[in-house]
């Protein structure tokens, strides 16, 4: 695995090596203190930790080697023992050969001795390749984690890109023939008015398409232009209604959240009533939460229907919207279709309430009408 930084390396490398060898030397210091005025046995112990110290270094070449191959585990397993044995030796050498200089007695030197010695320091290359394997495939799996995550995340991006971008085809194909009935019966200047504010509102929505969260003033004045547009086809047979706690304007939320569901409101309900009739678009503070309510009268000839009061969950643009507050806030967000004491249809939405640092009272004024 190769770091994002080529100092990555050095920087992890370096700062683990001083402590781990400077803790192991520490020990075999505190181990050695009864001893400390004997100069061969202080010459003993120094050559060794320094030797020991000194052949990490060609370990790590071989390990590093090892790990950039990505050679099997047995096989790094018995490379690493061969290669400390030697090593292990060498380091009992230098240090019967510095005890020997400094001793008074100056005994020989015999081979015999280093090769008894020399586990100590064979035992103390093995553990240090241990731990070096053992960190980097820590780190490894630790970039794995971090790889998983941010595909995660890409993948999260991707469905919600493409959850908004198909409320748009769906939301432009309902415009467009709504445009077309007006041609279709002379009324050119308000056909005309509409591709005007139709043309507007595709601005607003096209704009930033990677851009998943808004303000909640955002979002209402997104669907104030779509409402401006039904209000040209409707006039008065449509009647809005803004009932807008103003502390929480600032509240980031999903974009393109309200349009849907009041654009399901307008197709599904005043489009069917010959006498047309009101939409509701409320929000308020329910403890931690944000609390958004949809409502409108039902088509007049399934009235008597929807007082049955049963759960309905719509058609696409509410099974889109329900489907980007769970990818968004999972089991912190809900929504709910249902009919209300009036009769009424209403969709129920519950977010987390999440407000920027420093938020203010946005100047945008929503009052029901």
């Amino acid at each position: 695995m190769k770091p994002r930084n080529p100092n990555l390396r050095f920087l992890r490398f370096w700062p683990l090596q001083l402590a781990g060898w400077g803790f192991y030397i520490g020990i075999n210091v505190l181990c050695s203190l009864p001893w400390w005025k004997r100069l061969d046995y202080d010459a003993f112990r120094g050559a060794f930790l320094l030797s020991i110290f000194i052949s990490s270094f060609p370990m790590y070449w071989l390990c590093h080697a090892l790990w950039v191959r990505k050679a099997r585990t047995r096989t790094i397993a018995l490379v690493t023992i061969i290669a400390s044995a030697p090593l292990g030796m060498l380091c009992s050498a230098s240090a019967f050969q510095a005890a020997i200089k400094m001793s008074s007695v100056r005994p020989p030197f015999k081979w015999i001795d280093v090769i008894t010695a020399s586990p100590a320091g064979w035992f103390a290359l093995v553990a240090w390749t241990s731990f070096y394997f053992g960190i980097k495939q820590y780190l490894s799996l630790e970039e794995k984690h971090r790889q998983l995550i941010a595909i995660e995340i890409f993948a999260r991006e991707a469905q919600l890109r493409a959850l908004r971008f198909q409320l748009q085809p769906h939301f432009l194909f309902n415009t467009l023939n709504a445009i077309s009935t007006l041609v279709l019966k002379n009324q050119t200047f308000a056909a005309t008015e509409m591709i005007g504010k139709l043309a507007h509102l595709l601005r607003s929505t096209l704009d930033a398409p990677d851009l998943h969260i808004v303000p909640l003033s955002d979002e209402l004045a997104v669907t104030e232009e779509y409402l401006a547009i039904e209000e040209v086809r409707f006039g008065d047979r449509l009647s809005v209604r803004w009932d807008i706690d103003q502390s929480l304007v600032d509240t980031i939320v999903p974009r393109l959240l309200l349009q849907p569901l009041v654009e399901n409101a307008v197709r599904h309900g005043i489009a069917r009533r010959p006498l047309g009739g009101f939409i509701l678009v409320k929000t308020s503070r329910d403890g931690d939460s944000l609390a958004v309510l949809i409502e409108n009268e039902p088509p007049e000839e399934a009235a008597s229907i929807l007082l049955d009061g049963v759960v309905r969950t719509g058609g696409v643009g509410l099974e889109n919207v329900r489907m980007r507050l769970d990818q968004m806030y999972g089991a912190s967000s809900s929504m709910h279709t249902a009919t209300n004491a009036r009769g009424n249809y209403e969709v129920s939405l519950r977010l987390p309430l999440k407000l920027p640092h420093g938020h203010h009272t946005s100047p945008l004024a929503y009052t029901a009408s």
